[in-house]
């Protein structure tokens, strides 16, 4: 069976052998990348754009790789040049399958457009018209308004441009899941965001496997945390809800004085963020009049490994996202083994059950949250009883081995035609 995946990254090892720079997280994507590769019915050719001049066509740890020039802008906005890329790659590759992961980019819109009759299955990786509605995390627009500046406005660079960008790619999803029949997601709630728009849609869900030192890495304990410490996602902008968190935090310090909020994403020096965007200097704001600026610090851009060393010592991982298909933070803190506290929103809802292996809450309660919070950092017991029920969950969930045989049995299911 040859399957052609469209992806939004350059694979690390692809990158380090024609020498080029990524950021590529896309840990779990890596993963099944490989298992679904190691499969001997499966011939897996992966395609996408970078950042190079010319057309690449290379072979990295048994998965092909179709590189095809233009970048990040070919990734985001349609071109007429790139259903064009997508017939050489069908071309090339001779494909049974395609899946598209993700509906936010442009090649999988045109690769449906360019190649209908070929099967096609997509993985959700966000539902964008549900980002669009929330992508201001409950902050008004006014307050929007005026924490963007003159500058903030010449580069395109405020909230409410941000927002635009979502909403245009939200009309692109749109046209996508009404166009494919067979989809995949980790939630109900991917599930049901994706039928209410194309009711007709055969949905599979599959579990995905996370980066390998979530795997590797020793557990949480009461006995070797940092007490009073807080972990949270990357959190550049307001949907991921750090406003809710900071307020929480205000009260959290009242009681105990010496909380520490640890920040990862972006660029930082000495604990901040280098050229802030509005969003974080609006943070920044809400630090200084909460008198937090000993109790928080921005890591800047963690590689896996300390990431979850962040996690073993955090007393505490918190989760205060709008909207959420299947957070990364939450599910990476739950392998570990990390007493957790999501918002209730979204596809965490069915990660996370509130006071069996952790606390939810309704995401605007801040006061709610920071009782959570307070809660855990006064009783080891219930949190150690957490984190061994979520660790129980996760090793089930991101079965390294399974999942990836999951995906191929939906592969087969999709080219007899999504019969059971």
């Amino acid at each position: 069976m040859k399957v052609l995946w469209i992806v939004n990254m350059v694979f690390p090892a692809v990158a380090a052998k024609i020498g080029l720079q990524t950021s590529a997280s896309g840990g779990w994507l890596l993963d099944l990348a490989r298992g679904v590769a190691d499969d001997p019915e499966v011939e897996l050719a992966v395609m996408t754009y970078y950042s190079g001049s010319s057309f690449q066509d290379i072979r990295v740890d048994g998965i092909r790789h179709l590189l095809f020039p233009g970048g990040g802008k070919r990734l985001l906005y349609n071109n007429p040049k790139t259903a064009e890329d997508c017939k050489k790659a069908v071309a090339l590759v001779e494909p049974d399958l395609i899946h598209i992961h993700g509906t936010e980019y442009a090649p999988g819109y045109e690769m449906l457009r360019a190649c209908p009759n070929i099967p096609t299955l997509l993985t959700i990786q966000g539902i964008i018209r549900r980002i669009v509605e929330e992508y201001y995390g409950g902050l008004s627009l006014g307050e929007i308004l005026k924490i963007s500046t003159l500058r903030d406005w010449v580069k395109l660079k405020t909230p409410l441009f941000y927002k635009m960008l979502y909403k245009h790619n939200a009309k692109r999803e749109e046209q996508v899941l009404k166009t494919v029949k067979y989809v995949t997601g980790r939630t109900d709630w991917d599930k049901s965001t994706m039928l209410a728009v194309n009711p007709e849609l055969r949905y599979f869900r599959c579990n995905y496997n996370l980066r390998d030192a979530f795997y590797s890495s020793e557990k949480w304990s009461a006995e070797t945390m940092t007490r009073h410490t807080i972990m949270t996602g990357a959190a550049l902008y307001s949907l991921k809800g750090l406003h809710i968190l900071i307020r929480a935090l205000a009260i959290v310090k009242r009681r105990y004085p010496d909380v520490h909020l640890y920040i990862p994403g972006g660029r930082a020096e000495n604990g901040r963020i280098v050229n802030p965007p509005s969003y974080i200097r609006y943070i920044e704001r809400l630090i200084r009049e909460n008198g937090l600026e000993g109790n928080v610090t921005f890591t800047g851009k963690l590689p896996p490994d300390e990431v979850a060393a962040h996690l073993r010592k955090a007393n505490v991982c918190v989760v205060p996202s709008a909207v959420e298909g299947a957070s990364a933070t939450l599910c990476e803190a739950m392998m570990i083994g990390t007493p957790s506290i999501c918002a209730y929103r979204g596809g965490m809802t069915d990660l996370l059950t509130d006071k069996v292996n952790g606390f939810t809450y309704d995401f605007p309660e801040y006061p709610q949250l920071a009782l959570r919070i307070m809660e855990l950092f006064a009783d080891d017991a219930l949190a150690s009883a957490f984190s061994e029920r979520t660790i129980a969950l996760a090793n089930e969930r991101h079965d390294r081995e399974r999942n990836p045989r999951e995906m191929v049995e939906v592969y087969k299911e999709v080219l007899h035609g999504g019969d059971s």
